[in-house]
């Protein structure tokens, strides 16, 4: 019934809402031209004020006007004629424009144009009905509501209009829409009716289904608790539940297993499962239960006695239960035997923490061991510890010779050793490679550690017997004995390493005791060996010329190439100081290549300033480090190609250790060099250990006498007794020799009794720079033969006097 009323209102009210509709677009086509009509005033304003000429703003506004449209589609544009009916303007019909068409009458005989210039005259604007071609198009006409408005500065007529089709169109649209809805509730209403019934018939038919459901619930409710029962029971893990009253609801099979007592057991007595753990644990199973009662499900690691007697590791996982209304209803507990997991992570444990080749500690437990010892020595009064760092002595010589298995037994031995000697309380640990180090604790006194410490050395000097064949080695000890700064547990163990490396230079089998000075002489080696480094880049070493002089021939033969340093800060450092800590940093071999390069390089030099050198020698010291080198007969070779140098220009000064660390090699190296036409010198001869067969072999020319020798000549005999057996040693090999550090005329003297070939020393000359070694060499012939036997003369002469007194 609203529907049928609702259309029988929209009929009725149909003509009135046409007119409605009517009289609003006239209103809307009469604003839209009074916005051009206020658009051409604007123009004319500016033609009044001088801005833009008539002309130019009528053709403003013509194409202005021409180019506007308004509407659905862009349909309705206007145009412009003057007071004679005369177009101006009109978009689609530019064919009109200029024409006079007062005479121009549409299809009903209406002549427009005369009738809108009227309508202009006569009231300004207003309205028009006339036929008019449809949008524009020539073949079909159709009525038209024009409104016309005159610009009297300009004599125009602005018009415009829409059709009335368009309208009625309208109208229409609207008529359909309101059908549309009407149809469209009505529908709505029929398929409202259907869904109600509809749902009525499946609500009833739920209910059917609800009841059907519910009895089939209780059914798998049912099935459900079975196979969770049988689930819980065969578990491998142990399930429990424990009621708020601290009852014991439910407990799996499984607890027979993992505890050794059957379900009932803990049905009958609920304590049973705190009573079953070890006492030890049992209050961290009291805080346990209390965080347990929450829905986070709380962990715990703990021990128990099981019914044989053997200790258990159990993991529990529990959390609490709550029913309908959030009501509690206790704890669920699910137990697991984590025995074998925690034996694994002892094993690991203890593998992180000890060493795998001798199973006492490694460096971790160690350095963890003596950080507890220093934090004990701050709490208490009168603690005292030791530790001990000691490295196996010629360790290398066993891996090198036997082998590394032999040397892993070694290792083996010296740790079980160790652990013997050791108290229970003390701690061997070891340390990396031949390395172990010794916490003692709990001393008596500071020197109750170094009576431990010659125990220990007297039992690791006893031969290892491994395999039938008998190793013997040392080991040297540094030791740090409480109480000691408030540093850290690695400080403490790099002050045992110092101790222990100056005991090997004391000469093994030795223990140090740390000092301060130990650790700033380490650290001045330390900062001696970067300075040297930077020294190198920066060009602060020099050679220094000595000159080698012929006793026989009164003459210079050579040069001994001399590395010298002039530290920045230091000025001057002794060659003793430096030359030792570049052998042992390995910086030697490049110091070593620099001055062979250098020396060579200024020997060259002087070769090409005068003649006079051409027959001089050039004496390098070759170390045992670069003695070593595989490339070592390369390298000499191209330093004298490149300086364009004869090879026995080049005498190579070498040590009896560095030929003797390797014999066999050495050999091979010399005689490839000395085929080149190389010389080569025994440096500081009589102070090592030689072989007489193998000097023999050695394709050496000269022995040079260690100044230790030369110096102690006069006041020792046996000193006088070796240098004598070194010149006539060398004679019998038909080899020359050099005596150095000849400082003093009774040294001459006796080098000249003795028949010795050629000195070197500062009785003579210093070493010298290369300026003054050069001007040496340019004086060289009747100047310096005078001055040589005029020294060697006095040394005669004083040592007849001394033997006259």
């Amino acid at each position: 019934m609203l529907l049928l009323f609702a259309g029988s209102l929209f009929l009725y009210l149909l003509p009135s809402m046409e007119n409605a509709i009517l009289d609003s677009r006239k209103r809307n086509i009469m604003e839209m031209t009074n916005a051009v009509m206020g658009t051409l005033q604007l123009l004319q304003t500016k033609v009044e004020s001088g801005e833009t000429t008539e002309e130019a703003a009528r053709l403003s506004a013509k194409e202005f006007i021409r180019a506007m449209r308004y509407g659905y589609m862009g349909r309705h544009y206007f145009w412009i004629s003057d007071h004679n009916s005369r177009m101006v303007m009109h978009p689609y019909r530019p064919e009109l424009e200029g024409q006079n068409l007062a005479e121009f009458a549409d299809t009903e005989g209406k002549r427009i144009f005369s009738e809108f210039t009227k309508i202009a005259h006569s009231t300004g604007s207003g309205y028009l009905r006339y036929y008019w071609q449809w949008n524009d198009q020539s073949d079909s006409n159709s009525e038209k509501i024009g409104y016309v408005s005159e610009f009297k500065p300009w004599g125009w007529i602005v018009g415009t209009g829409l059709y009335v089709d368009d309208i009625k169109d309208e109208i229409a649209m609207y008529r359909n829409r309101v059908a549309g809805i009407c149809l469209g509730i009505l529908l709505f209403i029929s398929l409202l009716s259907f869904y109600v019934l509809r749902q009525a018939a499946i609500t009833e038919k739920k209910n059917i289904h609800i009841q059907s459901q519910r009895e089939k619930l209780v059914r798998v409710l049912r099935e459900s608790e079975e196979r969770y029962r049988t689930i819980a029971d065969f578990a491998y893990d142990w399930e429990a539940w424990v009621s708020p009253e601290k009852t014991v609801l439910y407990s799996s099979p499984a607890c027979l297993r993992i505890t050794g007592h059957p379900p009932e057991r803990f049905f009958e007595n609920p304590d049973l499962l705190r009573e079953i753990i070890i006492p030890e644990d049992q209050n961290s199973w009291d805080t346990y239960i209390i965080k347990a009662n929450s829905d986070r499900g709380e962990t715990l690691d703990f021990r128990i006695n099981s019914a044989d007697g053997k200790t258990r590791w159990i993991n529990v996982v529990g959390r609490s239960v709550s029913g309908i209304g959030d009501k509690p209803l206790g704890i669920r507990f699910s137990f697991r035997d984590i025995t074998d997991r925690k034996i694994m992570e002892e094993q690991l444990r203890h593998q992180a923490l000890h060493d795998p080749l001798t199973s006492v500690a490694n460096r971790t437990l160690c350095l963890d061991r003596v950080s507890q010892a220093m934090r004990r020595a701050r709490r208490r009064e009168n603690y005292f510890f030791a530790v001990v760092f000691l490295d196996l002595d010629r360790f290398k010589i066993v891996n090198d010779s036997l082998g590394h298995h032999y040397g892993d037994m070694v290792l083996t031995e010296t740790a079980i050793r160790l652990s013997k000697e050791m108290r229970g309380l003390d701690t061997v640990s070891r340390f990396g490679g031949d390395e172990f180090v010794l916490l003692l604790d709990e001393l008596s006194s500071p020197g109750e550690a170094l009576r431990i410490v010659k125990r220990i050395r007297l039992k690791l000097s006893e031969p290892f017997r491994l395999l039938g064949k008998e190793v013997k080695t040392t080991a040297s000890f540094g030791i740090v004995l409480s109480p000691v700064p408030n540093t850290k547990a690695a400080d403490i163990l790099q002050h045992a390493n110092i101790a222990m490396h100056r005991a090997k230079e004391a000469g093994r089998n030795r223990f140090k005791v740390f000092t301060n000075r130990m650790l700033e002489t380490a650290v001045d080696q330390l900062t001696m060996e970067n300075d040297m480094r930077h020294g190198l880049e920066e060009g602060d070493f020099h050679v220094a010329y000595q000159p080698i002089m012929q006793l026989g021939g009164s003459d210079i033969i050579g040069f001994e190439a001399l590395a010298r340093w002039k530290h920045p800060d230091r000025g001057n450092i002794p060659p003793a100081e430096f030359i030792p800590m570049a052998e042992e940093s390995g910086l030697i071999s490049q110091i070593g290549k620099w001055i062979l390069f250098e020396s060579l390089r200024t020997l060259a030099q002087w070769q090409k300033q005068t003649p006079d050198a051409k027959g001089l020698f050039m004496s390098v010291n070759l170390s045992s480090k670069q003695f070593a080198r595989i490339d070592l007969d390369s390298m000499i070779l191209n330093a004298l190609t490149e300086q364009g140098l004869s090879p026995d220009s080049l005498k190579l000064e070498i040590t009896e250790s560095a030929i003797m660390e390797n014999p066999e090699s050495a050999i091979r190296i010399l005689n490839r060099l000395r085929a080149k036409g190389i010389r080569f010198s025994i440096d500081d001869f009589g102070t090592g250990y030689s072989s007489l067969s193998q000097l023999q072999q050695l394709p050496v020319d000269t022995l040079k006498v260690d100044r230790s020798f030369i110096s102690r000549m006069k006041t020792d005999p046996e000193n006088m007794e070796i240098v004598k057996a070194v010149i006539a040693l060398a004679h019998s090999l038909d080899l020359s020799v050099i005596a150095e550090g000849v400082e003093k005329p009774d040294q001459l003297h006796s080098l000249m009794q003795l028949k010795c070939e050629c000195v070197q020393g500062f009785y003579f000359h210093e070493p010298m720079s290369s300026e003054n070694a050069l001007e040496l060499v340019l004086r060289r012939t009747t100047s310096t033969r005078d001055q040589t036997e005029q020294k060697m003369t006095r040394a005669q002469a004083e040592r007849r006097v001394d033997e006259d007194e």
